[in-house]
């Protein structure tokens, strides 16, 4: 459930920052509630609540990209590589590439996000105080509510359950206490399914509540009660997957999952033998290309197409190959587990396999899969 895709808004310490299209639903939404809280609790005309209410959601936004990138610098400089933060339609998401190996880099990684966030709640109530000095009231309530939301923000993150960030910090203390760490994923996953539970039926409730008495006007709270906590008890269920994956390809290599012999061509191949050789009967398979024996690039069908057919035999497959990005193949001697993460985080079927560069063969995401489940690790909790 990890968004993928979206409008890459920026860059900051190398970590790219991209916004799903589901945020435009959440800005345009909080956006029409902040404008009501400010309708309903000033005496200010529109002309002056509207622009603040405006500003508000822009930094109660800006909040939630702070408290996602104090857990990405955080994680890079402990060793986790997180170069991207999606803002979607239930918040932030950073994107790992590898996994945290130890219970302190969990704990500091995870505990970073509430404090920014209770930092920042401090930040905008002194603002709010000194504007309210200053008797510019709509901008002091502005900075109020930014207050509120941002401690809200840290204290709903810090509940345990994973894979909130007090259920990570959780994990972390009973991972270094037990050495285990299947075992404290799993406590701190059922215990973030109990939560989603708890906000499905509290959602529940309200709707119903809703029907009985209307003018509490609850119906919209209610669904989004329920959307968070299905939200919620799916990344629990998956991250307790995850690790249970983890647990059993711990032990292997890339190397020992590949499949050898994969067709390739030289650079320097013309586009008509690599149709005529490999592409013809096999419309969609990648076919590798080699330059000076090392994994060059690779070309598909659809690489061909902008190619006139009849210029293909004085074309070199070099023309029409994209070059192999490093995301793209794995070394033989790579742990298998961080393969199968970048398959699945990228949604790649596969990944060349290379031993100082020279193609050795290709692991496919399916295989790993496959062994996951038949060693016990593709099983719900």
């Amino acid at each position: 459930m990890i968004p993928t895709g979206g409008i890459r808004i920026g860059k900051f310490r190398g970590i790219e920052i991209y916004l799903h299209w589901s945020w435009f639903i959440i800005f345009f939404l909080l956006l029409w509630v902040v404008m009501q809280f400010f309708q309903l609790n000033l005496q200010s005309p529109p002309v002056r609540y509207i622009p603040m209410a405006i500003i508000t959601t822009f930094f109660f936004f800006l909040s939630v990209l702070l408290h996602e990138m104090s857990h990405s610098v955080v994680a890079n400089r402990n060793g986790v590589p997180i170069r991207r933060i999606t803002l979607f339609v239930f918040g932030g998401v950073a994107q790992m590439s590898k996994d945290v190996t130890t219970p302190s880099v969990e704990f500091k990684m995870a505990i970073a996000g509430p404090l920014t966030s209770y930092a920042l709640s401090i930040t905008f109530g002194l603002a709010a105080y000194v504007a309210g000095i200053l008797r510019a009231g709509t901008i002091s309530f502005g900075f109020l509510l930014l207050a509120a939301v941002n401690f809200g923000l840290g204290t709903f993150n810090l509940i345990p359950g994973f894979p909130l960030d007090g259920g990570r910090v959780l994990r972390s203390f009973l991972w270094r206490r037990s050495g285990n760490l299947e075992k404290s994923t799993r406590t701190a996953s059922r215990l973030g399914q109990g939560l989603a539970g708890l906000l499905v039926i509290s959602g529940i409730t309200m709707i119903l509540l809703d029907f009985v008495v209307p003018q509490y006007d609850l119906l919209l709270s209610g669904f989004w009660f329920i959307l968070i906590g299905l939200f919620l008890f799916q990344a629990a269920v998956n991250s307790y997957r995850q690790v249970r994956i983890r647990t059993s390809l711990s032990h292997l290599k890339v190397g020992d999952l590949v499949r050898p012999g994969v067709p390739a061509v030289e650079a320097s191949t013309t586009l008509e033998e690599v149709y005529r050789l490999h592409l013809q009967n096999n419309p969609s398979s990648t076919v590798p290309v080699l330059q000076r024996g090392k994994l060059w690039g690779s070309i598909k069908l659809s690489d061909l197409k902008p190619f006139d057919p009849s210029a293909w035999s004085d074309t070199p497959a070099a023309h029409a190959a994209k070059a192999t990005a490093r995301e793209d193949a794995a070394d033989a001697d790579q742990p298998l587990f961080e393969a199968f993460t970048l398959m699945e985080r990228s949604g790649r079927d596969f990944l060349w396999v290379i031993d100082d560069g020279r193609l050795i063969g290709v692991v496919f995401r399916e295989d790993a899969r496959r062994l996951a489940r038949e060693s016990g690790g593709g099983n719900r909790p």
